[in-house]
This record gives structure tokens, C-alpha cells and sequence, in this order.
């Protein structure tokens, strides 16, 4: 009868002895001794495995514990250090700006008040006054009481920022704004509020003040216009004599409510796509941002906004607000920022 004889193959390990382990986990083949020492090297790392368990669950509950003690609790704390020191700063800075503009505002009214002591003096010594003068002493004495108590001159505003977490408070000097001149077709009525196009063609006012830092803000309700649309919100350098069509010099910036952007001397249609939806009764604000030379239309029953770059070379501080009528009747009002 014939054997037969399968040849094995030989340990993994030591690579004399014939094997007789297979390991499913690695594959290889062991003879009896390395199979065993195998098998320990396989528990020693079970071992391992479980040492780093158990000090994983332990770390985990002292996590749970102590989580205010967190390694990244301290980079919490520490913005939070930073951003306080920075709010005080500018809080104090803030306080500062405010008591010396008070203070400024109160030796103001303390002068005026000097020179109607004055008057009033003269007026008792010299019996010498009418109703007339009564009711403008009366009229003075009001306004710088209000002014002392609630001064309109003075406000408190947020900076804007592209960051809007922490804003920086800020104290804004604000101007008493209003129209003061016009050429022959715009007449100004309600004490500089409102101007009226008495006729039809080009024709312009500028507000009073000037602007050559810093941001501000103007309203303007468009009280009456008809179906044609061509009314002219913009700036213009203040050095420039007014004229009827001053939209068409290098120094006027801004937007015609017929779809039209003023600058570079012309107006030029749908620049950076401009569409104007501004019908009567709107409510427009002109945002100025002499900082970053730039000029802002917003339409607040809309929102829709515009902005427009203002090259300085052509329009140089400081700026005076303008604005263009061309129909007749058409009237505008200045509205508190």
C-alpha cells in the first residue's frame, strides 16, 4: 500500500521548525514554542490597549468635572481680558471726547449769555425796548436752555464696522445742516428745510455744511414730482461756485434719480448698474464716508443701495451736499439724520 506525505511549511518566527499554528489575524505560519510566545505578544498589546482605556475614561471624567479648566478656557479667558481692556479704553476715550465738547458747548452758551446780560442791562438802564426785542430775548433764553439740558449738537453713535461682535462707541459732533443757497429757479422755504423748483430747467442748491472727515448721514423726503424723474443727489467741493448745472463740472459726484451717475464731469446711464426706483414720498439718505471717500444712495422704502468712489483729485475736500431739480414743483425737504 503506498503513503503519502504533505510537506508543511516552516515556522514564521524562527524558519526551521515545521509549523503547526495558523494566525488568521497576521497570516503567517508558527511552529508550537513561537505560537505560544505569539499568542503573549498578541495579549501584552491587549494589555496596552486596555491601560490607554482606562486612563482615556479617567481623563474623560475629570473632563466632564473640570471643564472650566479646559486648555482652550484660557484662550477663552483671555480674549475675553483683551476685549474688556479694549471696551474700557475706548469707553474712556469716549468720556473724554464728551467732556470736552460739553465743555466747549457750555463756553459757548456762556459767552452768548454774557453779551445778552449786556443788552438786557442796557435795555433796563435805558428804557429802550419793544416787543419785538422781548420776544427775541425770550426766543434766545429758550433755546440755549434746551440746548444746555439736550444738546442737538452732540450725539452718540456706533461706529460701523465689517466686525459688527464689538462696536466702537464714538462721540459724533453733528451740524445744525440746511439748505442756504440756490440758484434763480429753486426757492427755500420752512426756515432751509425745503426747496421747490419754481420753474422748470437745470437748476441747484447746496446745503450749509462742509464735510471733510469722518462718516454723516442726510435724509431728504422727495415731497412732490410728477411722472418725469430727474432729480440730482450728490456732493460737490465746496470751492466751486454754484451754478445752475454744476452736475456737469469734475467736482460733482452722485446719482439722478432718472438712472443716471454723476461724475468725471457727465452723467453717464446705468454706471455699475444703477436703477433708480425713487417715486414721490420716498425717503432717500445720503451717506457720506469722507474716510474712505465714498458717497452711499439708499432708498429706505426700497433698501436699495448705491455707492459710489469719489477721486479727490477732482472733487477735494471739503464737501457740500448738492442737489439738482429740473421740474417745476418739484419739492424736496431735509429730514434729521
Amino acid at each position: 500500500m503506498a503513503s503519502s506525505t504533505r510537506k508543511r511549511s516552516l515556522c514564521k518566527a524562527c524558519n526551521k521548525a515545521p509549523s503547526v499554528f495558523f494566525c488568521q489575524g497576521c497570516q503567517q505560519d508558527f511552529c508550537t514554542d513561537h505560537a505560544k510566545e505569539h499568542r503573549q505578544e498578541l495579549s501584552k498589546q491587549l494589555d496596552t490597549i486596555i491601560v490607554e482605556h482606562d486612563q482615556l475614561k479617567q481623563n474623560l471624567a475629570e473632563c466632564t468635572n473640570k471643564s472650566n479648566r479646559h486648555p482652550l478656557m484660557k484662550k477663552i479667558d483671555q480674549w475675553e481680558t483683551e476685549s474688556i481692556d479694549k471696551i474700557r479704553m475706548v469707553a474712556d476715550d469716549a468720556r473724554k471726547q464728551l467732556s470736552n465738547v460739553i465743555g466747549s458747548h457750555t463756553t459757548k452758551i456762556t459767552e452768548e449769555l454774557k453779551h445778552l446780560t449786556q443788552e438786557l442791562t442796557a435795555a433796563r438802564s435805558e428804557n429802550n425796548f419793544i416787543e419785538i426785542d422781548l420776544k427775541e430775548w425770550m426766543e434766545r433764553l429758550e433755546q440755549w436752555t434746551k440746548e444746555l439740558s439736550t444738546p442737538s449738537a452732540i450725539n452718540i453713535q456706533q461706529e460701523k464696522s465689517d466686525s459688527p461682535f464689538i462696536q466702537k462707541i464714538i462721540v459724533n459732533l453733528k451740524k445744525n445742516e440746511f439748505f442756504d443757497r440756490a440758484t434763480a429757479k429753486i426757492k427755500i422755504e420752512d426756515n432751509g428745510q425745503v426747496i421747490i423748483a419754481v420753474s422748470g430747467g437745470y437748476s441747484t442748491a447746496r446745503c450749509q455744511g462742509d464735510y471733510s472727515s469722518g462718516q454723516h448721514k442726510f435724509r431728504f423726503k422727495i415731497e412732490q414730482k410728477n411722472s418725469s424723474n430727474w432729480i440730482h443727489f450728490g456732493i460737490v467741493s465746496q470751492n466751486v461756485p454754484l451754478q445752475e448745472t454744476s452736475y456737469t463740472t469734475r467736482t460733482t459726484f452722485g446719482w439722478i434719480t432718472h438712472g443716471y451717475v454723476v461724475l468725471n464731469a457727465a452723467a453717464t446711464s446705468g454706471y455699475n448698474g444703477y436703477r433708480s426706483d425713487v417715486i414721490e414720498n420716498d425717503t432717500v439718505e445720503l451717506f457720506l464716508d469722507c474716510d474712505r471717500r465714498k458717497i452711499c444712495l439708499t432708498n429706505e422704502r426700497t433698501n436699495n443701495k448705491h455707492e459710489l468712489d469719489v477721486n479727490v483729485t477732482q472733487c477735494p475736500f471739503p464737501w457740500q451736499i448738492h442737489i439738482g431739480l429740473y421740474y417745476q414743483n418739484y419739492r424736496v425737504r431735509y429730514l434729521s439724520a
